[in-house]
Parts: structure tokens; sequence; C-alpha cells
């Protein structure tokens, strides 16, 4: 969607208005952050008819958005057009984006930058910050970080914190300038502080790493939960570790079973194998040792893409909770004969009870003899075959 918001109208008026215009349009502005857009409608479709440029921009954005009518992107483009030709900013950085999107429109990145150019030009940060992830990028112009790194700072000092972001990468990777990880932080910071996600967790890592200093581990939990509860998959993944370490908080396993389920459920395959690992290792309760090797495989198919030590350590988790597994089956395969054993001796000792010791009747006097001579027959076969299984037993070195 259209980046542009409403709340950052520019009201370059480029004509003489009629009384009240733009006490109007303000109202405008502010119906359409209150949701009235009906009411917003009629007075800027008013104002765009007699070719007011921002009012031309306000109404664009609402049917660029759907916002109270059904999205209508060729009549948002009309008059997008019309008031960025009149020199209205916004609309020129809205044109830029639908054109670098595709979004109702021929993708063209040609397009977008000569509109971010003309958005730039007039002082749009956004724009700014746009043609400098392009240059950084190589997107339809020169490969420059250089010129990415000036059009980053020269935003991200107007306070967007998408130019923050992005200047900090550059300083800490030394792209286009010199590496700095002080100056990468105090970026990813000030980006963190107004809500960028990405930069929390970036922040949360440079805290804990410690490239600021001595390491701030509660400093460094505090941005990478904020990251975390945010969505960012790498930060539950983090979150997970620290609980289970402990690193700058409490340790739980519990907590770090949550992050690494969450991580898994969400696609992460670091997540996977970490959540596999708390499963064999009970984490959240008894050991699930299938349930962990479905994880375990899910994070093996997932990390195609991953350096070779990573995959080999993933296979490796497999392989042994493969074996676990086996060995569980041929456990249980015994427990289930011995009790199925048990259960036979204990029914021929009942048929040995001597007479005296219960009442029995006629017929049962009558058979006892020959069910008792087969019984013993039985009973020393069950001897003879658990000495067997002793032997064997022996041999695998179990133990009952």
């Amino acid at each position: 969607m259209l980046s542009a918001l409403v709340a950052s109208l520019m009201l370059t008026v480029t004509q003489p208005e009629p009384a009240g215009t733009a006490t109007g349009l303000a109202q405008a502005i502010e119906d359409v952050k209150a949701g009235e857009y009906d009411r917003a409608i009629g007075v800027a479709s008013d104002l765009a008819a007699i070719g007011h440029p921002d009012a031309q921009y306000l109404l664009g954005h609402i049917y660029a958005n759907g916002l109270g009518v059904p999205k209508d992107i060729p009549r948002a483009v009309d008059l997008f057009i019309a008031a960025a030709t009149s020199g209205q900013v916004n609309a020129q950085f809205a044109l830029g984006e639908l054109a670098y999107t595709g979004e109702g429109v021929k993708q063209d990145w040609d397009r977008a930058v000569e509109w971010y150019n003309l958005a730039a030009s007039g002082g749009h940060m956004l724009a700014k910050t746009r043609l400098g992830y392009m240059y950084a990028e190589g997107q339809s112009v020169p490969e420059d970080p250089q010129r990415a790194a000036y059009l980053f700072e020269e935003a991200a000092k107007a306070g967007v914190p998408a130019a923050q972001y992005h200047l900090a990468l550059l300083y800490l990777d030394g792209e286009g300038v010199r590496k700095d990880f002080e100056a990468a932080g105090k970026w990813f910071k000030a980006a963190a502080e107004k809500g960028d996600v990405d930069s929390m967790y970036n922040y949360a890592l440079m805290l804990e790493s410690g490239r600021l200093g001595d390491p701030d581990l509660p400093e460094a939990v505090k941005w990478m939960r904020k990251s975390a509860e945010a969505g960012v998959l790498p930060a539950k993944v983090s979150m997970g570790l620290l609980a289970f370490n402990g690193r700058g908080m409490e340790r739980s396993d519990s907590e770090a079973f949550r992050w690494f389920k969450q991580a898994a459920e969400e696609g992460s395959a670091e997540g996977m194998f970490l959540y596999a690992v708390a499963l064999s290792e009970g984490l959240g309760g008894k050991p699930k040792f299938g349930e962990a090797l479905r994880w375990a495989r899910k994070s093996v198919a997932a990390s195609e893409e991953e350096p070779s030590q990573v995959m080999t350590e993933r296979l490796g988790l497999v392989s042994q909770l493969e074996m676990v597994l086996d060995e569980k089956e041929r456990i249980d395969e015994y427990q289930r004969r011995m009790a199925a054993q048990s259960a036979l001796a204990q029914a021929q000792r009942a048929s040995l009870i001597p007479s005296s010791e219960k009442t029995e009747t006629p017929r049962q006097r009558e058979i006892r003899g020959p069910v008792a001579e087969a019984t013993q027959q039985v009973a020393g076969q069950v001897l003879a075959t658990k000495k067997d299984q002793n032997d064997v037993r022996r041999k695998r070195g179990l133990r009952r």
C-alpha cells in the first residue's frame, strides 16, 4: 500500500484559494483520520474540482486505499498526476510507490526513480529513503553505496525510521561509509525508539555481543523481547536462547520452549531445530521423541540454503532421534512380552493351588488332575523361555 500518511500532508498551495479552503481541507484530513470518509470525500472532491493540488492528493489517497469507497487505482493515479504536475510532493511520492510496487499499474522502476527524484528534490524524506535503497541495491540506477548513505543520512536526521535502519546497516558493514559500530548502534537505537522492529532486533544483538562496549544483557533482553513480541522470527529464536541460558534474565525452560515453538510454527528453520531439541529434552514436560523427530526432519527440509555445517548438525539430530525411537520400540516390545508372560504365570500358579485351599465343584475335581499336569508342562516351558531371555538380556546389556 501507499506509505504516505495523511497526517503528513504538505499544504503547498500554488494559487490563490477561495476563503475557507485551508480550514476545509484541514478538517477533511481530520475526518479521514477519524474514519469519517463520506464527509472528507465531499470536501476534498469540491476542492479537487477547482484544481487544488493538496485536495487532489488527499482524494487520490482515499481512492488508492479504498477508504469508504471501492479501491480505484486508475482514478487515484489521475488525481495524483494532476496534483504532482502542480508540485505536490506527496502525490509525486505516491506515483513513485505505485510504479515501484506495480500495485494496480505496470511495475516500472525507471518511472519510480523519476517520481522519487521529483519528490526528493522537494524535500520529501521518504522519497529520499526509497532512492537511497535503490542506489544501495542497484535497482534501475548504478549501485552506489556512497550515494545511498548520503540520502539515508539526510532522511535519518529528519527522523525517518526506515532511513535510520538502512544507514545503521551501512555503518555496520562499512558500505559507502567507514565501518563504525558506535554509529550503527546510534541509528539502530533511534529507529528502535520509533518502533522499527528490525532495528530493535539488531540493536539487541549489538548490546548482547559487546559491539557497543561491555555487553548490556538486561537492555539486550528488553529490546529483543520487544522485537520478538512484534513478530520478528530471528528475535523469537534469540529470546528462546536467552531464556534457556539465563542471559540477562532469569533462566526459564518454559519460556524458552514457548519461543522455540512459536519460531518453529512460523517457519524458522533454526526455530524448528531448537524446538526439536527442546521436545527431546522435555523442556515442555515429558520428552516427546516422535514429535521431536518430526520437527527435526522439517528443520532439515527448510535448511537447504544453510551452510554445510548447519545441515550436518541438523541431520545428526535426526539420526540420534531415529536411534532413540528404535531402541525405545525394542524396550517397549520386550516389556510387553514380559507383562504377558507374567500374567500367564500368575494364571498358572492360581490353577495349581491345592484343593484344600479352595472350594471345588465335583466337575472341577474331576478335571483338576489333567489340567494340573498340562499346566505344569507349560510352566516348565515358560521357565525355560525365561532362562533363554535372561541370557539374551545379559548379552544386550539390558536391566530388569
